[in-house]
Protein backbone atom coordinates (compact mmCIF):
# COMPACT_ATOMS: atom_id res chain seq x y z
CA UNK A 1 0.00 0.00 0.00
CA UNK A 2 1.51 3.52 -1.58
CA UNK A 3 1.74 6.32 1.57
CA UNK A 4 -0.27 9.16 0.98
CA UNK A 5 1.24 12.65 -0.48
CA UNK A 6 1.63 14.65 2.66
CA UNK A 7 2.75 17.28 0.63
CA UNK A 8 -0.32 17.48 -1.50
CA UNK A 9 -2.90 16.89 1.46
CA UNK A 10 -1.19 20.38 3.02
CA UNK A 11 -3.78 23.55 2.51
CA UNK A 12 -3.51 25.53 -1.03
CA UNK A 13 -2.00 28.50 0.69
CA UNK A 14 0.70 27.00 3.07
CA UNK A 15 2.36 24.84 -0.72
CA UNK A 16 2.48 28.18 -2.05
CA UNK A 17 4.21 29.61 0.75
CA UNK A 18 6.82 26.92 0.80
CA UNK A 19 7.08 27.27 -3.78
CA UNK A 20 7.83 31.23 -2.71
CA UNK A 21 11.20 30.44 -1.78
CA UNK A 22 11.80 28.40 -5.32
CA UNK A 23 12.72 29.84 -8.57
CA UNK A 24 9.75 30.69 -10.25
CA UNK A 25 11.37 27.97 -13.19
CA UNK A 26 11.37 25.47 -10.58
CA UNK A 27 8.14 26.50 -8.76
CA UNK A 28 6.62 26.48 -13.12
CA UNK A 29 7.86 22.34 -12.68
CA UNK A 30 5.84 21.30 -10.38
CA UNK A 31 2.72 21.49 -12.52
CA UNK A 32 3.55 18.32 -13.71
CA UNK A 33 2.59 16.21 -10.60
CA UNK A 34 -0.48 16.01 -10.88
CA UNK A 35 -4.13 17.73 -11.67
CA UNK A 36 -3.84 19.38 -7.86
CA UNK A 37 -0.43 21.06 -9.01
CA UNK A 38 -1.32 22.18 -12.63
CA UNK A 39 -2.16 25.45 -11.91
CA UNK A 40 -0.89 26.21 -8.03
CA UNK A 41 2.22 28.18 -9.62
CA UNK A 42 0.07 30.85 -10.78
CA UNK A 43 -0.83 31.42 -6.78
CA UNK A 44 2.14 31.68 -5.78
CA UNK A 45 2.78 35.50 -4.01
CA UNK A 46 6.43 35.99 -5.88
CA UNK A 47 7.94 36.21 -9.35
CA UNK A 48 12.05 34.95 -9.10
CA UNK A 49 12.89 35.01 -12.81
CA UNK A 50 15.96 35.03 -14.33
CA UNK A 51 16.78 36.05 -18.46
CA UNK A 52 19.39 32.90 -18.60
CA UNK A 53 16.69 30.45 -17.46
CA UNK A 54 14.61 31.78 -20.86
CA UNK A 55 15.18 30.10 -24.12
CA UNK A 56 15.08 31.97 -27.31
CA UNK A 57 12.92 34.10 -28.17
CA UNK A 58 14.04 35.11 -24.87
CA UNK A 59 11.92 38.84 -25.23
CA UNK A 60 8.65 37.42 -26.55
CA UNK A 61 8.58 35.04 -23.97
CA UNK A 62 9.70 36.57 -20.62
CA UNK A 63 7.14 39.57 -21.88
CA UNK A 64 4.09 37.47 -22.20
CA UNK A 65 4.77 35.27 -19.07
CA UNK A 66 5.46 38.39 -16.90
CA UNK A 67 2.46 40.10 -17.49
CA UNK A 68 0.04 36.65 -17.90
CA UNK A 69 1.75 36.33 -13.90
CA UNK A 70 1.11 39.87 -12.56
CA UNK A 71 -2.62 39.91 -14.00
CA UNK A 72 -3.36 37.06 -12.53
CA UNK A 73 -1.83 38.04 -9.16
CA UNK A 74 -2.65 42.25 -9.46
CA UNK A 75 -5.67 41.58 -6.75
CA UNK A 76 -4.02 39.42 -4.57
CA UNK A 77 -1.16 40.91 -3.93
CA UNK A 78 2.65 40.07 -4.25
CA UNK A 79 5.19 38.93 -1.73
CA UNK A 80 8.31 38.75 -3.85
CA UNK A 81 9.23 39.83 -7.09
CA UNK A 82 13.12 39.55 -8.08
CA UNK A 83 14.30 39.52 -11.39
CA UNK A 84 17.97 39.21 -12.66
CA UNK A 85 18.26 40.35 -16.54
CA UNK A 86 21.60 39.99 -18.84
CA UNK A 87 20.83 42.90 -21.29
CA UNK A 88 23.93 42.23 -22.80
CA UNK A 89 23.01 39.35 -24.01
CA UNK A 90 19.27 39.70 -24.96
CA UNK A 91 18.88 43.65 -25.63
CA UNK A 92 15.54 43.52 -23.83
CA UNK A 93 14.01 46.80 -24.02
CA UNK A 94 13.53 48.41 -20.61
CA UNK A 95 9.93 50.38 -20.67
CA UNK A 96 8.01 46.94 -20.21
CA UNK A 97 10.42 46.65 -16.80
CA UNK A 98 9.84 49.78 -15.72
CA UNK A 99 6.36 49.06 -15.98
CA UNK A 100 6.41 45.86 -14.18
CA UNK A 101 8.34 46.95 -11.30
CA UNK A 102 5.71 49.67 -10.70
CA UNK A 103 3.03 47.03 -11.29
CA UNK A 104 4.29 45.20 -8.32
CA UNK A 105 4.97 47.76 -6.10
CA UNK A 106 1.52 49.00 -5.99
CA UNK A 107 0.61 45.59 -5.88
CA UNK A 108 2.22 46.04 -2.15
CA UNK A 109 5.33 43.93 -2.12
CA UNK A 110 7.28 43.46 0.89
CA UNK A 111 10.63 42.04 -1.28
CA UNK A 112 12.13 43.66 -4.47
CA UNK A 113 15.28 42.45 -5.84
CA UNK A 114 16.65 43.98 -9.50
CA UNK A 115 19.57 43.62 -10.87
CA UNK A 116 20.51 44.16 -14.28
CA UNK A 117 24.00 43.47 -16.19
CA UNK A 118 23.75 47.24 -18.40
CA UNK A 119 22.51 50.53 -17.07
CA UNK A 120 23.10 52.37 -20.11
CA UNK A 121 20.37 50.68 -21.63
CA UNK A 122 18.14 50.87 -19.15
CA UNK A 123 18.29 54.87 -18.31
CA UNK A 124 15.47 56.09 -15.34
CA UNK A 125 14.85 52.97 -15.10
CA UNK A 126 13.19 52.53 -11.52
CA UNK A 127 10.05 53.97 -10.92
CA UNK A 128 9.05 57.08 -8.40
CA UNK A 129 6.85 54.58 -6.41
CA UNK A 130 9.55 52.61 -4.87
CA UNK A 131 10.18 56.02 -3.10
CA UNK A 132 6.59 55.63 -1.69
CA UNK A 133 5.90 52.28 -0.62
CA UNK A 134 4.43 51.50 2.60
CA UNK A 135 5.10 47.71 2.29
CA UNK A 136 8.60 47.48 1.08
CA UNK A 137 10.70 45.55 4.14
CA UNK A 138 13.81 44.75 1.83
CA UNK A 139 15.29 46.52 -1.69
CA UNK A 140 18.21 45.12 -3.38
CA UNK A 141 18.99 47.04 -6.84
CA UNK A 142 21.85 45.90 -8.62
CA UNK A 143 23.25 48.05 -11.59
CA UNK A 144 20.90 50.80 -12.15
CA UNK A 145 19.95 54.13 -12.54
CA UNK A 146 18.52 56.20 -9.47
CA UNK A 147 17.18 59.97 -9.95
CA UNK A 148 16.94 62.29 -7.09
CA UNK A 149 12.51 61.98 -6.24
CA UNK A 150 11.28 65.74 -5.97
CA UNK A 151 9.40 64.77 -2.75
CA UNK A 152 10.26 63.21 0.18
CA UNK A 153 10.72 59.72 0.28
CA UNK A 154 8.59 57.45 2.68
CA UNK A 155 9.29 53.60 3.26
CA UNK A 156 8.10 53.03 6.64
CA UNK A 157 8.70 49.38 6.46
CA UNK A 158 12.09 49.08 4.65
CA UNK A 159 14.57 47.20 7.20
CA UNK A 160 17.14 45.69 4.73
CA UNK A 161 18.73 48.26 2.12
CA UNK A 162 20.94 46.50 -0.65
CA UNK A 163 22.34 49.15 -3.18
CA UNK A 164 25.41 47.75 -5.42
CA UNK A 165 26.88 49.72 -8.32
CA UNK A 166 24.35 51.93 -8.40
CA UNK A 167 24.74 55.14 -11.17
CA UNK A 168 23.40 58.24 -9.98
CA UNK A 169 22.31 61.22 -10.99
CA UNK A 170 24.19 64.55 -10.39
CA UNK A 171 22.66 65.11 -7.03
CA UNK A 172 23.44 61.43 -6.27
CA UNK A 173 24.49 62.39 -2.41
CA UNK A 174 21.21 63.41 -2.29
CA UNK A 175 19.45 60.37 -3.50
CA UNK A 176 21.27 58.09 -0.98
CA UNK A 177 20.64 60.55 2.26
CA UNK A 178 16.95 60.74 1.00
CA UNK A 179 16.75 57.22 1.11
CA UNK A 180 18.42 56.56 4.14
CA UNK A 181 16.08 59.33 6.32
CA UNK A 182 13.24 57.78 4.33
CA UNK A 183 13.32 54.27 6.28
CA UNK A 184 12.60 54.94 10.12
CA UNK A 185 13.04 51.30 11.07
CA UNK A 186 16.00 50.63 8.93
CA UNK A 187 18.22 48.09 9.85
CA UNK A 188 20.79 46.30 7.53
CA UNK A 189 22.75 48.54 4.76
CA UNK A 190 24.71 47.38 2.21
CA UNK A 191 26.57 49.58 -0.46
CA UNK A 192 28.86 48.31 -3.18
CA UNK A 193 30.72 50.36 -6.11
CA UNK A 194 32.64 49.02 -8.53
CA UNK A 195 32.97 51.23 -11.38
CA UNK A 196 33.99 54.78 -10.65
CA UNK A 197 31.61 56.42 -13.78
CA UNK A 198 29.67 58.76 -11.04
CA UNK A 199 32.64 59.22 -8.67
CA UNK A 200 31.98 63.03 -9.20
CA UNK A 201 28.54 62.73 -8.23
CA UNK A 202 29.31 60.71 -4.86
CA UNK A 203 32.05 62.70 -3.39
CA UNK A 204 30.81 62.56 0.31
CA UNK A 205 28.49 59.87 1.53
CA UNK A 206 26.67 60.73 4.81
CA UNK A 207 25.05 57.70 6.94
CA UNK A 208 22.92 58.98 9.63
CA UNK A 209 20.36 56.71 10.91
CA UNK A 210 19.00 55.81 14.30
CA UNK A 211 17.88 52.53 13.86
CA UNK A 212 20.68 51.39 11.69
CA UNK A 213 22.11 47.57 13.55
CA UNK A 214 24.39 46.29 10.18
CA UNK A 215 26.27 48.35 7.40
CA UNK A 216 28.33 46.86 4.59
CA UNK A 217 30.56 49.42 2.47
CA UNK A 218 32.75 48.45 -0.13
CA UNK A 219 34.08 50.79 -2.26
CA UNK A 220 36.90 49.75 -5.01
CA UNK A 221 37.62 52.71 -7.44
CA UNK A 222 41.42 51.71 -8.40
CA UNK A 223 41.44 54.27 -11.02
CA UNK A 224 40.06 57.96 -9.31
CA UNK A 225 42.03 60.44 -8.17
CA UNK A 226 39.37 62.29 -5.85
CA UNK A 227 38.68 60.83 -2.41
CA UNK A 228 35.17 59.69 -0.74
CA UNK A 229 34.41 60.72 2.39
CA UNK A 230 31.73 58.59 4.51
CA UNK A 231 30.32 60.13 8.00
CA UNK A 232 28.58 57.21 9.94
CA UNK A 233 26.41 58.10 12.77
CA UNK A 234 24.82 55.37 14.02
CA UNK A 235 24.24 55.06 17.48
CA UNK A 236 22.66 51.26 17.36
CA UNK A 237 25.23 49.92 14.88
CA UNK A 238 26.65 46.12 15.53
CA UNK A 239 28.50 45.36 12.52
CA UNK A 240 30.84 47.53 10.19
CA UNK A 241 32.67 46.74 7.19
CA UNK A 242 34.00 49.10 5.73
CA UNK A 243 36.11 47.89 2.40
CA UNK A 244 37.56 50.62 0.56
CA UNK A 245 40.46 51.42 -2.02
CA UNK A 246 42.59 54.23 -2.80
CA UNK A 247 41.54 57.26 -1.35
CA UNK A 248 38.10 56.70 0.47
CA UNK A 249 38.28 58.74 3.94
CA UNK A 250 36.26 57.53 7.38
CA UNK A 251 34.50 59.84 9.98
CA UNK A 252 32.43 57.61 12.88
CA UNK A 253 30.23 59.38 15.55
CA UNK A 254 28.17 57.47 18.11
CA UNK A 255 29.46 53.89 17.90
CA UNK A 256 29.44 52.93 21.22
CA UNK A 257 27.06 49.99 20.55
CA UNK A 258 29.40 48.69 17.97
CA UNK A 259 30.14 44.44 18.49
CA UNK A 260 32.18 43.48 15.17
CA UNK A 261 34.01 45.46 12.59
CA UNK A 262 35.55 44.48 9.18
CA UNK A 263 38.55 46.81 8.39
CA UNK A 264 40.09 47.32 5.43
CA UNK A 265 41.07 50.90 4.39
CA UNK A 266 44.19 53.05 4.44
CA UNK A 267 42.14 56.13 5.88
CA UNK A 268 42.59 58.28 3.18
CA UNK A 269 45.30 57.62 1.29
CA UNK A 270 47.96 55.05 -0.38
CA UNK A 271 51.12 56.49 1.03
CA UNK A 272 53.07 55.52 4.92
CA UNK A 273 55.59 58.07 4.42
CA UNK A 274 55.47 60.21 7.90
CA UNK A 275 54.40 63.79 5.74
CA UNK A 276 51.77 62.05 4.34
CA UNK A 277 50.68 59.95 7.89
CA UNK A 278 50.74 63.45 9.09
CA UNK A 279 47.71 64.51 6.88
CA UNK A 280 45.47 61.80 8.12
CA UNK A 281 46.43 61.35 11.67
CA UNK A 282 42.78 62.89 12.69
CA UNK A 283 40.92 61.05 10.99
CA UNK A 284 42.84 57.76 11.66
CA UNK A 285 42.96 59.10 15.59
CA UNK A 286 39.24 59.48 15.26
CA UNK A 287 38.41 56.44 13.96
CA UNK A 288 40.00 54.08 15.84
CA UNK A 289 38.66 56.37 19.24
CA UNK A 290 35.52 55.95 17.54
CA UNK A 291 35.57 52.37 17.19
CA UNK A 292 37.61 51.63 20.56
CA UNK A 293 34.59 49.91 22.55
CA UNK A 294 34.37 47.26 19.53
CA UNK A 295 34.39 43.34 21.01
CA UNK A 296 35.45 41.22 17.55
CA UNK A 297 37.57 42.79 15.07
CA UNK A 298 38.60 41.61 11.49
CA UNK A 299 41.63 44.04 10.42
CA UNK A 300 43.88 43.62 6.83
CA UNK A 301 47.36 44.08 6.54
CA UNK A 302 47.08 47.22 4.78
CA UNK A 303 45.22 49.03 7.48
CA UNK A 304 47.50 47.36 10.01
CA UNK A 305 50.34 49.05 8.46
CA UNK A 306 48.72 52.25 8.14
CA UNK A 307 47.87 52.39 12.35
CA UNK A 308 51.30 50.81 13.21
CA UNK A 309 52.13 54.22 10.66
CA UNK A 310 49.99 56.14 12.67
CA UNK A 311 51.36 54.90 16.39
CA UNK A 312 54.78 56.86 15.85
CA UNK A 313 53.01 60.32 15.31
CA UNK A 314 50.32 59.44 18.44
CA UNK A 315 49.38 56.80 20.99
CA UNK A 316 47.36 54.08 19.65
CA UNK A 317 43.92 54.19 21.70
CA UNK A 318 43.08 51.24 23.64
CA UNK A 319 40.70 48.30 22.57
CA UNK A 320 39.52 47.23 25.82
CA UNK A 321 36.61 45.33 25.32
CA UNK A 322 38.53 43.62 22.29
CA UNK A 323 37.85 39.87 23.15
CA UNK A 324 38.32 38.30 19.42
CA UNK A 325 40.77 39.87 16.47
CA UNK A 326 41.50 38.25 13.01
CA UNK A 327 44.41 39.95 11.58
CA UNK A 328 46.57 39.50 7.76
CA UNK A 329 50.04 40.17 7.86
CA UNK A 330 53.40 39.29 5.95
CA UNK A 331 55.79 37.66 7.03
CA UNK A 332 58.40 40.70 7.26
CA UNK A 333 55.68 42.50 9.31
CA UNK A 334 55.22 40.49 12.69
CA UNK A 335 56.31 44.19 14.11
CA UNK A 336 53.19 45.58 12.86
CA UNK A 337 50.78 43.02 14.60
CA UNK A 338 53.17 42.90 18.02
CA UNK A 339 52.51 46.74 18.27
CA UNK A 340 48.76 46.63 17.67
CA UNK A 341 48.29 43.72 20.35
CA UNK A 342 50.00 46.09 22.60
CA UNK A 343 46.15 48.18 22.43
CA UNK A 344 44.27 44.87 23.04
CA UNK A 345 45.15 43.99 27.27
CA UNK A 346 42.19 41.96 27.04
CA UNK A 347 42.22 39.46 23.64
CA UNK A 348 40.91 35.84 24.52
CA UNK A 349 40.97 34.94 20.68
CA UNK A 350 43.58 35.47 18.09
CA UNK A 351 43.57 33.73 14.37
CA UNK A 352 46.30 35.57 11.87
CA UNK A 353 46.48 34.65 8.28
CA UNK A 354 50.11 34.44 7.41
CA UNK A 355 51.58 35.74 3.91
CA UNK A 356 54.95 34.83 3.09
CA UNK A 357 56.89 38.11 1.44
CA UNK A 358 59.81 37.84 -1.18
CA UNK A 359 61.33 40.17 0.66
CA UNK A 360 64.19 39.10 3.46
CA UNK A 361 62.21 38.06 6.51
CA UNK A 362 63.60 40.05 9.43
CA UNK A 363 62.58 38.07 12.53
CA UNK A 364 63.00 39.73 16.33
CA UNK A 365 59.40 38.93 18.38
CA UNK A 366 61.22 39.65 21.80
CA UNK A 367 58.47 41.80 22.32
CA UNK A 368 55.78 39.83 24.07
CA UNK A 369 52.58 42.23 24.76
CA UNK A 370 50.58 41.97 27.57
CA UNK A 371 47.32 40.00 26.27
CA UNK A 372 49.52 37.25 25.23
CA UNK A 373 50.55 36.76 28.78
CA UNK A 374 47.38 36.96 30.46
CA UNK A 375 44.41 36.71 28.80
CA UNK A 376 45.09 34.67 25.29
CA UNK A 377 43.07 31.32 25.39
CA UNK A 378 43.44 30.35 21.38
CA UNK A 379 45.34 31.29 19.00
CA UNK A 380 44.96 30.12 15.01
CA UNK A 381 47.33 30.62 12.69
CA UNK A 382 46.79 30.21 8.91
CA UNK A 383 48.68 30.05 5.68
CA UNK A 384 51.88 28.02 7.64
CA UNK A 385 54.16 26.53 4.95
CA UNK A 386 56.33 23.28 6.07
CA UNK A 387 59.54 25.16 5.82
CA UNK A 388 58.76 28.90 6.68
CA UNK A 389 60.97 30.50 9.25
CA UNK A 390 58.84 32.87 10.34
CA UNK A 391 56.07 30.11 10.73
CA UNK A 392 58.36 27.80 13.26
CA UNK A 393 59.48 31.01 14.97
CA UNK A 394 56.17 32.35 15.01
CA UNK A 395 54.68 29.12 16.68
CA UNK A 396 57.43 28.25 19.32
CA UNK A 397 56.85 32.87 20.34
CA UNK A 398 53.26 31.87 21.06
CA UNK A 399 53.77 28.44 22.91
CA UNK A 400 56.66 30.06 24.91
CA UNK A 401 54.77 33.14 26.37
CA UNK A 402 50.83 32.22 26.70
CA UNK A 403 50.31 30.12 30.10
CA UNK A 404 46.56 30.19 29.68
CA UNK A 405 47.00 29.03 26.36
CA UNK A 406 43.61 26.31 25.90
CA UNK A 407 43.99 25.85 21.86
CA UNK A 408 46.73 26.47 19.30
CA UNK A 409 45.48 25.62 15.33
CA UNK A 410 48.08 25.44 12.81
CA UNK A 411 47.30 25.40 9.37
CA UNK A 412 49.26 24.68 6.34
CA UNK A 413 48.97 25.10 3.07
CA UNK A 414 51.08 22.34 1.37
CA UNK A 415 49.44 18.34 1.29
CA UNK A 416 50.85 15.86 3.89
CA UNK A 417 50.59 14.08 0.69
CA UNK A 418 53.36 15.97 -0.98
CA UNK A 419 55.48 15.27 1.74
CA UNK A 420 57.67 12.05 1.18
CA UNK A 421 60.62 13.82 1.50
CA UNK A 422 59.53 15.58 4.96
CA UNK A 423 56.97 12.94 6.90
CA UNK A 424 54.65 14.19 9.79
CA UNK A 425 56.54 13.95 12.51
CA UNK A 426 59.41 15.84 10.92
CA UNK A 427 57.18 18.64 11.14
CA UNK A 428 55.47 18.55 14.12
CA UNK A 429 58.74 18.61 16.05
CA UNK A 430 60.45 21.60 13.26
CA UNK A 431 57.12 23.73 15.00
CA UNK A 432 57.05 22.45 18.38
CA UNK A 433 60.35 22.42 19.57
CA UNK A 434 60.33 24.32 22.67
CA UNK A 435 58.29 23.28 25.52
CA UNK A 436 54.36 24.87 25.88
CA UNK A 437 54.31 27.24 28.84
CA UNK A 438 50.65 26.28 29.25
CA UNK A 439 49.86 22.41 30.27
CA UNK A 440 46.74 22.41 29.00
CA UNK A 441 47.12 23.36 26.11
CA UNK A 442 45.63 21.36 22.81
CA UNK A 443 47.67 21.68 19.82
CA UNK A 444 46.18 20.77 16.20
CA UNK A 445 47.55 20.60 13.00
CA UNK A 446 45.67 20.99 9.76
CA UNK A 447 46.33 20.23 6.20
CA UNK A 448 44.19 21.70 3.32
CA UNK A 449 45.08 20.00 -0.04
CA UNK A 450 43.66 19.55 -3.20
CA UNK A 451 43.42 15.77 -4.68
CA UNK A 452 43.28 16.88 -7.99
CA UNK A 453 42.28 13.72 -9.68
CA UNK A 454 38.99 13.57 -7.90
CA UNK A 455 38.65 17.47 -7.52
CA UNK A 456 37.95 18.35 -4.32
CA UNK A 457 39.06 19.46 -1.02
CA UNK A 458 41.06 17.13 1.59
CA UNK A 459 41.25 18.36 5.03
CA UNK A 460 42.74 16.13 6.76
CA UNK A 461 43.38 17.15 11.05
CA UNK A 462 45.74 15.75 13.23
CA UNK A 463 44.96 16.14 17.05
CA UNK A 464 48.15 16.15 19.63
CA UNK A 465 47.24 15.97 22.89
CA UNK A 466 50.62 15.81 24.29
CA UNK A 467 52.99 17.35 22.55
CA UNK A 468 56.13 18.05 24.52
CA UNK A 469 59.24 17.88 22.17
Amino acid sequence: MMRNDIISELPESLITQILLWLPTKDSIKTSVLSTRWRNLWLNVPGLDLNSDDFRFPYRDIIKNFTERFLEFNSMSGLQKFKMKNDYGKYNVCSERLKEWIATAVDSGIQHLDFETKNPLLLKDLMPMNIYKSKTLVSLKLVCVELENPKFVVSLPCLKILHLEKIWYCYDGPLVVEKLISGCPVLEDLTMVRIHDADIQALPLLHVRSLTLKIFRLMFNLEMTTRPILVEIDAPKLKYLSFKARQSDKIMVKNLSSLFKIDLDTDFGGSSLEPHDLRKRRDIIRDVLTGISSVRHMIISQRTLEVIHGYSKLGPIPKFHHLTHLKAAFSSTSLQLLLAFLESCPNLKNLILDLSVSTEPERIDITNVPRCITTTLECIEINKLIRKGETGIKLVQYFLENSPILKKAKLSFTDSPMSMTNLPLDRVFKMYLTSRKRSRRCQVIISYHASDVSEGMNIVIEQRCRRLFL
